[in-house]
């Protein structure tokens, strides 16, 4: 099917054998990650991060993002709570064929957007509060049919229980579309830097591996692993567990 000046594939393309390595090395990846953050130990510990997504698209190429989440310590008393609400515009249409997908912002090469978001975070008996303002830009193009890499910047006004800094972030991330008779699934891997101003210092790192699954082009389960390393966090490694539910309207 086209749309405008760009081309949806939507037949099954063989799959090679690169690929199912890929697939075996990212479920691999998560399962010893997650068993990890079981374990634990003195430096690095365990989280289950659960988010949900509503993603609502306007005719006009803008979409709508309302989330909320939970970030939970496994083996430490630590939780954190946030919501929020982001607004973003999607620019230039991506011409490559390939298979449509469901998130209308990877079908563009260029999406602009900004948001607010609130957390409250309880560390060891002690309850923090921010109140978050960010603009970011995301770059993405497809090297071939099936691959997507895309890159984003963001920078946050932040108020941490009343003070104020910026955080630049970036994000590199690259997935590949896997179909197999009617199940269709990207596995994932990104790597993303974070500027503190308040420090003047690159202070935190997040390697992330995971899969999204689709169910018709409603819906969209994500799975990954995640660590983080950081110089100034306590605690300063994470392994964690997501879990994201994505609906499309």
């Amino acid at each position: 099917m086209c749309r405008g000046t760009g081309c949806v594939i939507h037949y099954p393309l063989p799959l090679p054998n690169d690929v199912l390595a890929l697939i075996a090395a990212l479920v691999l990846v998560v399962m010893v990650g997650t068993t990890a953050s079981a374990q634990g130990n003195d430096n690095t510990v365990g989280e289950f991060w659960p988010t949900f997504n509503a993603h609502i698209q306007f005719s006009d190429n803008w979409r709508l993002l309302p989330f909320v989440g939970l970030r939970k310590g496994e083996n430490y008393p630590y939780q954190q709570l946030y919501a929020g609400l982001g607004l973003g515009y999607q620019w230039k249409r991506i011409t490559k064929p390939h298979w449509e997908d469901i998130d209308p912002d990877k079908e563009h090469t260029f999406v602009f957007g900004g948001g607010y978001e609130r957390l409250q975070t309880l560390n060891s008996g002690k309850t923090s509060e921010e109140n978050r303002l960010a603009l970011q830009a995301v770059a993405a193009f497809r090297p071939t049919s099936r691959f997507l890499v895309s890159d984003r910047n963001r920078v946050e006004f932040r108020w941490v229980n009343g003070v104020y800094s910026t955080r630049y972030r970036n994000l590199v991330q690259g997935e590949y579309e896997v179909k197999i008779h009617e199940v269709r699934f990207t596995p994932y891997a990104s790597a993303e830097f974070f500027y503190n101003g308040a420090t003047s210092s690159w202070n935190q790192e997040w390697y992330t591996a995971g899969t999204e699954w689709f169910y018709k082009r409603s819906l969209m389960v994500e799975t990954y692993y995640l660590r983080q390393n950081c110089t100034t966090c306590n605690p300063a490694n994470l392994n964690v567990g997501g879990l994201a539910l994505n609906v499309f309207f």
